[in-house]
């Protein structure tokens, strides 16, 4: 193990290591705002003692974050102990709560919860906040990947720089192990505190580090510098694998509809990265074996059906040639009958959206500018109509058709998923007459228009 000063970490690990890991931030200024994550153990107690020092050089404001799990009766001790070496060092800091209920992949858990937490405090493109995962945690993370049968990205290990909220997320200890933060802790006559869960190989993490990785070192001792060369190397095809999926995505993403026959021309590979890329804008991450049914029970399904999959609340349908995701919300019918006597706008139910009703084509225009995404312009004729849902049967002639069809038909020649049909609100006369099918067609012709309606669904209407 090489000898590290507090010169040389301070000079290579912050000024070097920060300057390469960004490309946005050429090198620590007083205009930056550093977030440290501090749980008071060795590696954060190091990183808090380094940042303290390179703030005397550089300006910058720095702040340190705890974050207390609520799973360790010495929690509260601890944040008092992060807060008076904080003080120390005239570092402001802050101590977060959570409340973790219940111990099923706890793990995990608290990692997703820590981080949302963490989120907050990075609220622009000049905070940065700082992590203390150094090369032995990259190892670890290595191990678990392949437990789980990660793909590339996973094994790609932890980023030693990322986007994160507004601003960047950096890991700047990667390239140390350790035993070498351990080494610069005892010569710098830092003090830190030992979480005892750290010991218990129930946990996997902890496993790997007290069973597994000792067995590895002692047999390579250069293993932890090899595969993290192995990681880089599968993190740069990760890199290049979604430089391209970025440039075919919008061939095949339309409307946040994946276009079946479009996805169709690129090798069974590339089609995997799409359609992961098409449910990752979701937050959606499925596995091998979730894709494989994918393709078998819903892409590759009768052209007559109208297959469905689950994937974390939402389901994923296909419908024309298309597939959708549509969000875990009641897809149910309303069950409403509103009146339309003449407003500008009408709230419509369980949050679908908006009515605009405009009495001539310029103010369609100027109201137009003010959506999200409007539907198409339909004239009307007389300020006076319910607006009802579901009622697929009635009878229903647009001001461009030659004859009347069941409301239904229309349906299935616009290629209106199934699942949408029965929230699309219906504009009905005092006769009950379907005059409009909001958002598709009216039955008043152009050249009649005393009115012009538009419908702004909210983002899970539209798919």
């Amino acid at each position: 193990m090489s000898t590290l000063s507090a010169e040389v970490l301070l000079d290579q690990l912050l000024q070097q290591g920060l300057q390469q890991g960004s490309e946005q931030q050429q090198t620590l200024q007083a205009e930056h705002q550093v977030v440290l994550a501090l749980s008071g153990g060795l590696d954060s107690m190091v990183l808090l003692d380094l940042l303290a020092k390179a703030r005397q050089l550089c300006g910058f404001n720095l702040q340190a974050v705890y974050i207390n799990h609520g799973l360790s009766a010495n929690a509260a001790a601890w944040a008092e102990f992060c807060q008076q070496q904080c003080a120390q060092r005239q570092v402001e800091f802050t101590a977060v709560s959570l409340n973790l209920e219940g111990r099923h992949n706890l793990e995990a858990r608290a990692r997703q919860a820590r981080y949302a937490a963490l989120s907050n405090f990075i609220q622009s493109d000049k905070h940065v906040l700082l992590t203390a995962h150094h090369a032995d945690d990259q190892i670890e993370t290595l191990l678990l990947a392949l437990k789980r049968g990660a793909g590339p990205a996973g094994l790609s290990g932890i980023a030693a720089t990322k986007t994160f909220a507004a601003g960047q997320i950096l890991r700047p200890l990667l390239a140390f192990s350790q035993a070498q933060l351990q080494q610069y802790a005892t010569e710098q006559q830092l003090n830190w505190v030992d979480d005892e869960s750290n010991a218990d190989t129930q946990y996997e993490r902890n496993f790997i580090r007290h069973q597994v990785a000792p067995l590895l070192r002692e047999r390579w001792p250069h293993f932890a510098k090899t595969a993290s060369r192995s990681m880089q190397i599968v993190a740069n095809m990760q890199q290049l694998a979604d430089h391209y999926t970025e440039q075919f995505y919008a061939n095949v993403v339309l409307d946040d509809c994946l276009q079946l026959a479009a996805l169709a021309q690129y090798v069974p590979l590339q089609q995997d990265l799409l359609i992961r890329r098409w449910l990752a804008a979701s937050g959606l991450n499925p596995s091998v074996q979730w894709l494989d049914t994918l393709y078998q029970t819903v892409i590759q399904a009768r052209v007559d059906s109208s297959p469905m999959l689950m994937l974390e609340g939402y389901k994923i349908r296909r419908f024309a040639d298309k597939l959708y995701k549509v969000a875990p919300v009641t897809i149910a019918k309303p069950n409403y009958q509103l009146a339309w006597q003449g407003e500008s706008q009408l709230l419509l139910p369980d949050d679908l959206g908006q009515l605009h009703f405009m009495a001539s084509a310029a103010e369609t225009e100027q109201v137009t500018a003010t959506l999200m995404a409007p539907s198409e312009a339909l004239p009307l004729v007389d300020a006076n109509a319910s607006i009802v849902f579901g009622k697929l049967s009635l009878s229903f002639k647009p001001a461009t058709a030659s004859q009347h069809k069941p409301l239904k038909q229309w349906f299935k020649l616009w290629q209106v998923p199934p699942w949408q049909r029965l929230r699309v609100p219906l504009l009905l006369n005092q006769q009950q007459q379907l005059i409009a099918v909001v958002g598709y067609a009216s039955a008043i012709p152009t050249q009649q228009a005393k009115y012009w309606l538009r419908w702004s669904p909210t983002a899970a209407e539209q798919k």
